[in-house]
């Protein structure tokens, strides 16, 4: 044999060799990793902006969630590694009231920790904690087009992460306006950048993508606990089918990864926290298996709810506007495709809906927003189903169906009927409206449309007209129903947004009393949705009360006492609250012969409105055609209502200001010098004239 011969039989051997490496390293390029999926994940971002970072910065802080998580991120902020309400209580606290804790460890501390870095940044706002519900949106905007644009296309993908960043409800909790906010927020974004992910992971057959998955489940446990370990279950079930050679999967050591990097992640504060405050701990860990698993030793609230909940009561307040059944007819079709195609962002979908709905439904307590980790997947598996529609007559039928439901319920009076026969244990199935109206019209066009099809031999005239028709009705839905009932929403309660009784005075005892001070609040009710004693612990650092100043006991333990009220105190008033606040403060160790006089800045007036006089008011603008305004007011006896209008080139506006926007009891406000009426108003530089009564004196207002 030559040598010519044997270096050509090498060199071909060699070639054999190389092949199967060559094949294995070439990929072909991704047509789903492009520039122009960079582009629309900017354009989402953008989207989402738009939709939700405006009024983010408002003043007001609503609702029990909002105001704790508010206070314990001041708190939080003071002393990082300690979350708490109360730094150094007055008087003994029980670890079992949360609303009223030292230490709070009620919910988990990651968008606590998040707020307190932000309010280093951007100062003490309630802007620096809903900041992370805004990015927890948007990261779950943006984790929905990349998980849905291979089973459904780009522009689908793109349709349901526009409508999932302009649902009403998402407006609510990034708001701050509702219960959960920045937990649910944070942890919505958390699963679906975790399952997003491990779906790429699965794809390059990578542990160290593994390892990002996992860190991400790690800080949405430091967020929401056991509800962020939802995509750990998914990446373990998905390995699992593989190995059944059911689906595309994760390798072990990829689920591995994962868990590694959330227990690196979430393990330590969870260790320390349990051995720092064992009794505490252990306490909210009962608590929160409470959620799932009945206890009468711990106080869950009055949120238990029947089995059927999800599907019914928080499934609607989620997803509205959409029909409740919609939700439902997309999970439904995911488990279909799962099984006809075993793609795996279909099967890793369907396990993360199925999962979260299937446990909060067994469990003992659903609020309303316990189940917004799961919605971004639900809008990718509307995305999923739009874009089948066109090649699926029956699944077109029943979005179709879904979609006219509320139509349907308003002229088939049958279809009510029908519901409220529904046996009593299926409790909100019969009550509310909805659900089993849907399934009814969804079951009978579903049926009627594939026998129709096999009859008449699948025409594909029927499959493009019902396809088409699904596909409009339910683009037209994410795109344009979505924004314009979240723009209506938000208009409806602009004004709510500003309502703010502690901001202008908290802020005012935060930069002129002594770090060691306490507040007692003189009040005796709290705005609707407001709890005032948090609101002023957040504004003002300073532990608060609302109840009978307790000077002596202050002292004792080496705190300043100052007085909050909306009415003139025997005290000196704490200098830099503006004319405009609707509360004043006063120093308690700084007694006067007489009541505070009126402060400067009002604009003096002398009205008489049976048996109220007007004495001045004040104004501040707070922007998008708002002002705050303070009638300081003296009663002749018991108050009566003050009914202002304010009249300008746009219209009039009138205001009934009752005795109780005091947040005082009518007859503490009796004998008082002078006492605060606050209300929002047009803005002063479009108002020309005040009339006080319904035809009573009118008073010219300079401009500003």
């Amino acid at each position: 044999m030559s040598l010519k011969s044997i270096l050509r039989g090498t060199a071909v051997a060699t070639l054999l060799l190389a092949v199967p490496v060559l094949v294995q390293t070439y990929r072909a390029p991704d047509p789903y990793r492009t520039k122009l999926d960079g582009l629309i994940v900017v354009a989402l971002v953008v989207w989402g902006l738009a939709q939700l970072a405006p009024h983010l910065a408002h003043p007001a802080i609503y609702n029990w969630d909002e105001a704790m998580h508010q206070a314990a991120a001041r708190g939080t902020h003071d002393t990082f590694f300690t979350p708490h309400i109360y730094k150094d209580p007055l008087y003994p606290s029980d670890i079992r009231h949360w609303w009223a804790a030292n230490v709070w460890m009620h919910k988990p501390t990651g968008p606590f920790w998040f707020g307190a870095l932000m309010m280093h940044v951007v100062g003490v706002t309630p802007f620096a904690l809903r900041l992370a519900s805004l990015l927890g949106h948007l990261a779950a905007g943006a984790a929905i087009y990349l998980i849905a644009r291979r089973p459904a296309g780009r522009l689908w993908a793109t349709l349901a992460a526009v409508g999932f960043l302009a649902l009403p409800f998402g407006w609510q909790l990034v708001q701050g306006r509702f219960f959960g906010d920045v937990t649910d927020c944070t942890l919505a974004g958390c699963n679906a950048v975790a399952v997003a992910l491990l779906f790429h992971a699965t794809r390059e057959n990578s542990w160290r993508w593994g390892l990002a998955a996992g860190a991400v489940v790690g800080l949405g446990y430091l967020c929401k606990t056991g509800l962020a370990l939802t995509p750990l279950g998914v990446a373990a079930t998905l390995w699992g089918l593989s190995r059944l050679r059911f689906c595309p999967g994760p390798r072990f050591t990829t689920v591995l990864a994962m868990v590694a990097a959330a227990g690196v992640v979430a393990a330590p504060w969870s260790l320390y926290s349990g051995w720092r405050w064992p009794e505490l701990h252990d306490l909210e860990s009962r608590v929160t298996r409470a959620h799932l698993f009945h206890d009468p030793t711990v106080d869950v609230g009055p949120w238990r709810r029947p089995l059927d909940a999800v599907l019914n009561e928080v499934n609607r307040t989620s997803f509205q506007p959409l029909p409740n059944v919609l939700p439902l007819v997309a999970f439904c079709w995911l488990l279909v495709r799962a099984v006809r195609k075993r793609d795996l962002e279909t099967v890793g979908l369907a396990l993360w809906v199925g999962a979260t709905w299937l446990v909060l439904s067994l469990g003992t307590v659903k609020v309303p927003a316990i189940a917004w980790g799961a919605v971004p997947a639900v809008l990718a598996a509307l995305a999923i189903a739009g874009s089948d529609a066109w090649r699926h007559p029956t699944l077109a039928a029943l979005l179709l169906a879904a979609l006219g439901t509320p139509l349907a319920m308003e002229h088939l009076p049958a279809l009510t009927r029908m519901r409220e026969s529904l046996p009593a244990s299926w409790d909100q199935t019969r009550t509310l409206p909805g659900l089993a109206e849907g399934l009814v019209m969804v079951f009978f066009a579903g049926a009627m449309t594939a026998v129709v099809w096999r009859l008449a031999r699948r025409p594909e005239w029927l499959t493009g007209v019902l396809g088409l028709a699904a596909s409009g009705v339910l683009a037209w839905h994410l795109a344009i129903t979505l924004p314009v009932e979240k723009a209506r929403y938000e208009d409806a309660h602009l004004e709510e947004l500003y309502v703010s009784y502690s901001r202008e005075v908290g802020l005012a005892l935060s930069r002129n009393t002594p770090k060691r001070s306490v507040v007692f609040a003189a009040l005796d009710t709290d705005p609707p949705l407001n709890f005032e004693n948090l609101n002023l612990m957040f504004w003002s650092g300073r532990m608060t009360y609302r109840r009978a100043p307790d000077v002596a006991l202050a002292h004792e333990r080496g705190y300043h006492p100052y007085l909050v009220s909306p009415l003139a105190e025997p005290y000196a008033p704490v200098p830099g609250v503006p004319p405009q606040a609707a509360l004043r403060a006063y120093d308690l160790d700084a007694p006067l012969p007489q009541p505070a006089p009126l402060p400067d800045g009002i604009t003096p007036l002398s009205v008489r409105q049976g048996n109220l006089e007007v004495l001045g008011f004040a104004s501040r603008s707070l922007g998008h055609g708002i002002e705050r305004y303070a009638f300081y007011v003296r009663a002749l006896g018991v108050p009566q209502t003050l009914r202002v209008t304010f009249h300008g080139p746009d219209g009039i506006v009138e205001r009934v200001l009752e005795p109780g926007v005091t947040l005082r009891r009518p007859q503490a406000l009796v004998g008082a010098a002078w006492f605060i009426l606050p209300a929002l108003g047009p803005s002063r530089a479009k108002v020309t004239h005040l009339e006080f009564g319904a035809v009573g004196q009118r008073v010219a207002v300079s401009p500003p």
